[in-house]
């Protein structure tokens, strides 16, 4: 909990926040419905989510802080399924949960009023059951285990619809279990009967959806791209340049930061390196499963990338992480319980990388977003003295901060 209060600010909102914040801000569900419906756009794909924010403002109200507070009860969720699904495993959950609280990627989306943080909430109880299923073979799969891993598959999908193909995937690969559709119709019965329709619904309506052409916005995917996803899931973010520089001024502006890059990176890639050649931990006979429950919907989602003209970031593979997180725990976890001091050495400067990373993320100057609270009072002082002011920002800005747009309109401007 101190990590999620620490990690969540109350800075200004940024263009997407603005989005969602505008979303939320009629009090009916009517009223909800029309406004994600007005704008059209991706949101529309982000059904789950959208309906929770809208009752998390009546609750907690709309500021910034109220708004990112959403993300503390996923946060959490995350934090309890890594808990449950380890148990068998005390050393590597330690590991992985020290690892969840200070990962940069974790913090960043945790303060961002986007539906991120709830994903991977979803994510980690769906995988987490799957390891455990994967882990325990000879263990019947319980009424329980069907409950939260149907839970979670349902979180992924409904939160936004490039979860589906995630979904997909690791149903699909459960099927290396030969009890698992046998399983489906005895114990996992009565959250089969409860989850399914709640799928087919999601189905229909995501259909619907891709018929009206609710799509983000067009943005050729690159190669760098590619990269900026591991970039950001591997946790360097925090230590790099930000956002903004990225996009204005491209790859020469990691220059000066490259020291610090190579701080984290160099003990990172030993440890991954290191657990590479352990398999992470994985019997051979489960790495097919694993392999194809990342590279099934990475390529999906690239290509659709690609195909569409959707640039995709790190937050758009966001199911990818659980894997990469549990893959870099277990390499830590070995280095530090083999004993040897170069390896501890490590083991310490990957973890003080990540946490600095998180820091900068969070106190950063250059890691702030578009900050239209300050550019909304200039506006307000601007006005209040008379003066024109031409509004070049998001529109969506001036419904959150109270601009009075209709009177500049009404100036001619």
């Amino acid at each position: 909990m101190l990590v999620a209060l620490v990690a969540v600010s109350n800075d200004s909102l940024w263009i997407d926040e603005l989005g969602t914040a505008v979303i939320s801000m009629p009090s009916t569900l009517h009223g909800w419905w029309q406004a994600i419906y007005t704008v059209h756009n991706s949101n529309l794909q982000l059904p789950l989510y959208m309906l929770y924010i809208w009752a998390w403002v009546r609750m907690a109200g709309i500021s910034a802080l109220a708004l990112r507070d959403a993300n503390i009860p996923w946060f959490l969720l995350g934090l309890w399924a890594i808990y449950h699904f380890l148990k068998r495993h005390p050393r590597l959950r330690f590991f992985t949960v020290l690892l969840y609280c200070v990962h940069p990627f974790v913090w960043y989306y945790l303060s961002e009023v986007r539906p991120y943080t709830m994903q991977l909430g979803g994510e980690l109880l769906a995988y987490g059951a799957f390891f455990q299923a994967l882990d325990e073979p000879e263990k019947p799969l319980t009424a329980s285990w069907w409950w939260l891993f149907l839970a979670g598959i349902f979180l992924l999908c409904a939160v936004g619809l490039l979860g589906v193909p995630w979904a997909a995937a690791v149903c699909l690969c459960m099927l290396m279990r030969r009890d698992f559709l046998s399983s489906a119709f005895r114990s996992g019965l009565p959250a089969v009967l409860v989850v399914a329709p709640a799928l087919l619904a999601l189905a229909v309506y995501y259909a619907w959806t891709l018929q009206t052409d609710a799509r983000p916005t067009i943005s050729n995917m690159r190669l760098t791209s590619i990269l900026f996803v591991f970039y950001e899931q591997l946790g360097f973010v925090g230590l790099g340049p930000g956002r903004l520089e990225i996009r204005s001024s491209g790859v020469r502006v990691f220059l000066p930061f490259i020291p610090a890059l190579c701080g984290l990176g160099l003990p990172l890639a030993y440890a991954i390196a290191c657990g590479a050649a352990e398999g992470f931990g994985i019997p051979k006979s489960k790495r097919i499963a694993i392999f194809l429950a990342v590279l099934i919907p990475c390529a999906a989602i690239f290509a659709l990338g690609y195909l569409k003209h959707f640039l995709v970031l790190g937050r758009h593979l966001m199911p990818m992480f659980p894997f990469l997180l549990l893959a870099v725990a277990f390499a830590l976890h070995r280095l530090w319980d083999g004993g040897r001091l170069i390896n501890r050495v490590v083991v310490v400067l990957v973890f003080a990388g990540l946490t600095a990373s998180a820091m900068e993320c969070r106190f950063a100057y250059r890691h702030r977003r578009d900050d239209y609270c300050d550019a909304a009072a200039i506006v307000k002082s601007a006005l209040a003295h008379g003066e024109r002011v031409w509004w070049a920002g998001d529109f969506g800005a001036t419904v959150y901060y109270h601009l009075p747009l209709s009177y500049t309109l009404q100036g001619g401007n």
